[in-house]
Formats: structure tokens, sequence, C-alpha cells
């Protein structure tokens, strides 16, 4: 009961994000705004992701997993069904704070909760690869709602309205405490936001949360732009375009359990150079893609590649300090929340001024630092 629960909450998290970035067209057209406008939305949201998770890892540590999960599932939940309501583009962007505030506290309690569950490094790694599989089923669902809506002549706000609907469905069974949850055994009580930066004096749990915000960065550069840039470059349809998006996903739904029986099997950190690098390959082929059908190839086979570095990369950190798992899993999710405020906002800049093009390299560049850092992070060991 407990895993599918936590299998149902990575689905809503997948839902909430995937589904902005092939609304982007739908949303420029209904506000008005530019490429770079749009790409503020990933800005906010990431802004109320950033100042969930510093609350989030203390209040999980204090008051249970269990707790700041169903808070953030009813953040979310909320903060969709406004969107959905948005009459103004100040009104979407200020939704999108509520959304990345129960973002972070559901992803912060789930993770940590895992890590209460799981002790061994190379189980805790497939553990979280496995769980976080759950994730990519939303983000492949929520693109391909769109493109249904649109195809039925509805639009895009009765998609942000089922999201919000599902994500407090799932609220329910946190709520009744329908599940018992793992014990917090030796933790300690993290006492306030500024406790989780401490931590980066840690050289090897700092490389790790670098690690984890430039991946992130590419994650959602990808996922934010893939559909745009289809439009745009090979004048695909917008329900093409949100369908690209879901292939993408559907890359990470098929990668995920892999990298599970993968890091399971090798060490996590030797698969972590490995997959970056093939993600680099991917990356280049999807910039200078001559067709639709070949660039949206390439950020499949990227997604495949990179699906596993978020789970294996809180995985690790939550090894390197066993008893400090809420305030581990908030630092984590803090650098991924950098990731997400930078660059998808950087690529849309780019867009305005360049290309898409040239934005696409940039959402891909990330991964060249990456490698470094995951070299350095095994040399380490």
């Amino acid at each position: 009961m407990l895993f599918f629960l936590w299998a149902w909450l990575f689905v809503c998290l997948g839902l909430a994000i995937a589904v902005l970035g092939p609304a982007i067209p739908a949303l420029r057209a209904d506000f008005s705004v530019s490429l770079g406008g749009a790409g503020v939305l990933f800005t906010i949201h990431s802004l109320g992701y950033f100042g969930g998770v510093l609350y989030a890892g203390p209040l999980s540590d204090r008051y249970g997993r269990r707790i700041v999960s169903a808070l953030g599932a009813a953040g979310l939940a909320a903060g969709m069904a406004l969107a959905a309501f948005a009459s103004s583009w100040p009104w979407f962007l200020g939704a999108m704070i509520p959304c990345g505030l129960g973002f972070a506290f559901v992803d912060v309690g789930l993770n940590a909760a895992i890590g209460d569950a799981v002790t061994d490094a190379r189980r805790r790694a497939a553990a979280m690869n496995l769980l976080h599989g759950a994730f990519p089923l939303g983000t492949l669902v929520a693109p391909a709602a769109l493109a249904i809506a649109w195809q039925s002549g509805a639009d895009w706000r009765m998609t942000f309205i089922g999201i919000s609907a599902f994500t407090a469905l799932a609220g329910l069974p946190l709520i009744t405490r329908a599940a018992k949850w793992p014990t917090q055994q030796g933790q300690r009580q993290t006492a306030k936001p500024s406790a989780i930066f401490a931590l980066l004096r840690e050289p090897r749990l700092a490389q790790l949360a670098a690690l984890q915000g430039l991946y992130v960065g590419v994650e959602l550069g990808i996922a934010g732009w893939i559909a745009t840039y289809l439009m745009d470059e090979f004048r695909v349809t917008a329900a093409a375009g949100a369908v690209s998006t879901s292939l993408y996903w559907a890359g990470f739904l098929a990668g995920r359990p892999l990298l599970a029986w993968v890091t399971y099997r090798f060490d996590p950190a030797v698969v972590l150079v490995r997959v970056i690098m093939v993600a680099v390959v991917c990356g280049v082929i999807g910039v200078m893609a001559p067709t639709a059908v070949v660039a949206t190839a390439a950020y499949v086979a990227a997604g495949v590649a990179i699906c596993g570095v978020f789970p294996t990369v809180m995985a690790l950190a939550l090894h390197d300090r066993k008893r400090d798992a809420g305030a581990v899993t908030a630092l984590i999710a803090a650098a991924a929340s950098v990731g997400g405020l930078i660059w998808p906002w950087l690529a849309g800049a780019v867009a305005d001024t360049i290309g898409l093009r040239p934005a696409m390299a940039v959402t891909a560049a990330p991964l060249l630092p990456m490698i470094y850092i995951a070299r350095r992070l095994h040399s380490d060991r």
C-alpha cells in the first residue's frame, strides 16, 4: 500500500511539471507573452520550490515525512487549480508559487522517507530509481492529455483542473493514515534552514548538489522547450509538439527501471559518468537535427540516458549522511531548484534573441561540467 501511495505521489509531481512546457504556445496566445516572458513561469515555479525545500527538510525531521507530503499534495493541488482559473499572466505566475512549494514538500517528504526505509547504498539507489520511475509516468500523460484536449476542442485549463483533482485524491490517504510510514531512526532534528547550507562545507555533498542543479537545468530545459523548438524549426502542430514532450518523458519511464537494475549491480558513481557522456552525444544530435523526427529521437535517447541522475545523486547523498536525511534531501532538492530557476529561463532568453537552435544548445550545455563532477565523485571514493 505504501509503495503504491509513494508511486502515486511521484506521478502527481510528473503531471504538474510536464504540463508546463507544452502548454507554453497556448499560454502565449491567451496572455500575449513573448518566449522570454513565458520562460519566467519556470523561474517562478523554481523559486517556490527553492523556498519550499528550505522548510520541508526541517519540518520533515521534526513532524515526519507523511505530514510534509500531505501539506505538499494540498499545496500542489491548490496551485494547479489557481492556474486553471487564471485570467491574466500575473495571476498564472502567482499560481506557480504554491505549485512550486507543494512540489517541494512532496519531493522532500518522499525522498527522505525512502532514505528512512532503505539503508544499503546500492539498494537505496535502486529503490530511488524504481520509485522515481513513477514520475515519468505523469510526465508522459500530461502532454498527451493536453494534445487530446486540443484535438477534442477543449483547452489547457481542463488539463490543469484534472491534475489538481488527481493530486487532491492522492492526499486523502496521507490525511487518513492509510499506511504506516518508515521510522526515522537516529535522525537529527534540523532546527532551521541555515543548517541545510552548512552541509555544503563537505566537498562531496557540495559536488553532489552542483551535479543535481546542473542536471535539473538540462532536464527541465529540454522538457520546457522541445515542443516550441519543433514547432518553430520544423513547423509541426501544437499537438505534435506536445506528443514530442510525452515521448521525451517516455524515455525516463523506460530508463528508470533499467537504471534501478544497473545501479544495483554496478557502482552508482561509475554509472553516472557513463550515462552523462551518452546524453552529451544525444544533445548534440538534437541541436543539429535536420528533421523533427531526428530531433525527437535524440531527445528521447537523452531522456533514457540521464533519467537516473536525480534519484542516484539523491541516494549517494543520503548514504553519506544517514542521520541527516531531512537536511540532506532538502539540500539536494534546493540545488535542483537552482537549475530549474536559471536554465529554462536562460534558454527562453536565448531563443528570444538568437533563435531556438542556440537555445536548445544552451539546455544541453550543463552536461559538460556534469561529466567532470561525476568523474571527481568516482575518483574521490
